[in-house]
């Protein structure tokens, strides 16, 4: 039943009944069950899950209690969020449409523990090749693309000075390029090249040696010369999980190949460097249907086990490597995000289980 506003109680209190909350009260965390407690004390801390973002009513009863209101969530919310167990890192993907400020950036840190991260996804004004319309059409150049300066004054100093010791991967998401410019090799060589001088002139601005990370969402975009220069750079591949992109068979492949220059899985091999993992979207999906569809997300929609697997044997393998792992994923991945994330954990739970005296 859609909860009910109730507007005669004072801001802070308690509504009488939990199926009515006061939209203005203080968002409060559902208390973890007894099986979700034991899940997360059996997996590694070296790997943290979590959610592309946090305001959402209808994680009711799963992430808040059911009197939580929603109107302080975006807001205030992050206190309740990362008092689940399970939730130890989140995504800061608003960044990506409007920059937030130093100041922001701090609010957000003085909500959660010492031990949480952020995954914050940097502004798309430097990482979208385009100016675009209303929808989503590229309609010229966008002159601040790859603008290193631009990236630390507006982007790196804020977060890392605002989020301090709980800054997380900082990630670029490229923007799709047009196709026409994808099927010329001379266009993608470029592409790579100027992506490379991007993070090598960021580097120099980095002088915390923040965890800076790539992602695409072009297929044609993750190569081994692309792999390479990330590589050489210390800038971690994102897999990105979304239609657009090459399937997590594939992408576990680019992993490989970043960490060891070998093209096949066959065999062991080991991770060197942080995994960083964003499922973002289902297959076969589009954003705005699926948020159109799915809310108020709730509820897993499109049970996706197998991807879920996948992404899990690739946390576990940083775990064995003893490298942090960090995997957040969206709504419109599977319809409900923090089931999602406890699902991948219970496939982390069975696949490490072997390897656990080793602990």
């Amino acid at each position: 039943m859609a909860a009910r506003v109730n507007s005669s109680f004072k801001n802070g209190e308690e509504p009488l009944f939990d199926d009515v909350p006061l939209e203005d009260a203080l968002p409060k965390p559902m208390p973890p069950d007894s099986k979700l407690s034991e899940l997360v004390s059996a997996i590694p801390r070296t790997i943290r899950l979590g959610t592309s973002s946090w305001a959402f009513p209808g994680w009711r009863g799963i992430v808040y209690s059911a009197s939580s209101g929603s109107r302080r969530l975006a807001q205030e919310g992050l206190a309740a969020y990362s008092a689940n167990p399970l939730l130890r890192t989140v995504g800061l993907d608003r960044n990506f449409y409007r920059p937030l400020t130093r100041r922001q950036f701090e609010a957000f840190a003085k909500q959660v523990p010492e031990d949480f991260r952020f995954l914050v996804k940097a502004p798309r004004n430097i990482t979208d090749p385009y100016v675009r319309a209303e929808n989503g059409r590229a309609k010229g150049q966008n002159p601040h693309f790859l603008n290193a300066e631009l990236a630390a004054s507006h982007f790196l100093r804020p977060a890392v000075m605002g989020l301090g010791e709980k800054t997380g991967p900082l990630v670029f998401q490229f923007s799709p390029f047009q196709r026409s410019v994808m099927r010329q090799e001379t266009e993608r060589t470029r592409i790579v090249e100027a992506i490379a001088r991007f993070f090598a002139e960021l580097q120099d601005l980095n002088p915390s040696g923040r965890l800076l990370c790539a992602e695409f969402r072009n297929y044609e975009l993750v190569t081994p010369r692309m792999l390479t220069q990330l590589r050489s750079l210390g800038v971690v591949y994102v897999m990105g999980i979304h239609p657009t992109m090459p399937g997590v068979r594939r992408q576990i492949e680019a992993v490989k190949f970043y960490e060891t220059g070998n093209r096949t899985l066959e065999g062991d091999w080991q991770i060197r460097h942080p995994v960083v993992i964003r499922w973002s979207l289902a297959a076969h999906q589009f954003f705005d249907v699926a948020r159109r569809h799915w809310a108020p997300f709730d509820r897993i929609q499109s049970p996706d086990p197998v991807t879920r697997s996948l992404l899990a044997s690739v946390l576990v393998r940083a775990a064995r490597s003893d490298c942090e792992s960090y995997m957040v994923a969206n709504n419109k991945a599977e319809g409900c995000a923090p089931i999602t994330m406890r699902s991948v954990a219970e496939h982390v739970f069975e696949q490490w289980r072997p390897s656990s005296s080793r602990r």
